[in-house]
């Protein structure tokens, strides 16, 4: 356990000197941008823009943080040999992909912490008038963030190159969102091997759909529990394979 815990201390210590943090400060820059942009508007649709192009612009630039630096978070120790040095310590290798994942999850979710109260703060001036949908949709956020995070460290010890990882990671990112399509295009499919390979891409690609939060935002009462349940089951069970097959991935390389 101190292994582990040495190793998100690391993790988190590093981000937060290097990466992370430029994320908020480009946040800032674009939502202050933004606002000056829609300021000739109605107060209703600068509110409303503002708290869509808020939302929209954490989740966004927490996506690419975290496929930036989850792809590059083994491999660039592997290229530089420093994993040998990190290694050579008594530590257990899943040890050291549950630790470098959970301290990058760490950084990033304090990093959204700080853009949404930057732009809460600029939604206050504004007028707005607090939500409980906007925590709501932070947690999803924040939910989604982890998933493609697990997903881009997987795909990083299994590819060839950070790009391809990166490349891969983005697009089952996209596909993640299409999830009802793509099981419907599967059902209709008339071609077995189109119909598996449907099929194979959709158990693949994350399944955003237990995290829209947007059906309950005009909403007065929030969610049901069931909803939050099904979410956090499906986000453990996802990052929980992820991280399995990224140790056992990890595990036979040969150091």
């Amino acid at each position: 356990m101190d292994g582990l815990l040495a190793v998100i201390y690391y993790t988190v210590k590093e981000h937060i000197r290097n990466r992370v943090f430029l994320s908020f400060l480009l946040f800032c820059g674009i939502l202050i941008g933004s606002a000056l942009v829609i300021s000739t508007l109605a107060m209703d649709q600068q509110l409303r823009m503002i708290l869509n192009v808020g939302q929209a612009g954490i989740e966004f630039i927490s996506l690419m943080a975290v496929i930036f630096i989850t792809v590059n978070l083994v491999l660039t120790e592997m290229e530089t040999r420093s994993i040998y040095l990190v290694l050579s310590h008594p530590i257990e290798r899943w040890q050291y992909i549950l630790g470098r994942y959970l301290g990058t999850l760490l950084a990033l979710f304090a990093a959204m912490i700080l853009m949404s109260g930057f732009h809460l703060l600029i939604l206050f001036l504004k007028g707005w008038v607090w939500n409980n949908s906007y925590l709501i949709s932070l947690l999803a956020s924040m939910a989604k963030i982890g998933v493609i995070g697990s997903l881009a460290l997987f795909l990083s010890l299994s590819t060839t190159s950070s790009a391809s990882a990166m490349s891969f990671t983005g697009f089952l990112w996209v596909l993640g969102h299409f999830s009802s399509e793509l099981q419907f295009m599967a059902e209709k499919s008339a071609n077995p091997l189109m119909k598996a390979a449907l099929w194979t891409v959709q158990q693949i690609a994350p399944n955003f759909s237990y995290y829209n939060y947007r059906d309950f935002w005009q909403a007065i009462q929030t969610p049901p529990p069931a909803w939050f349940g099904w979410m956090s089951l499906y986000t453990v069970c996802y990052i929980g394979t992820a991280l399995l097959l990224s140790s056992w991935l990890f595990s036979r390389r040969e150091f």
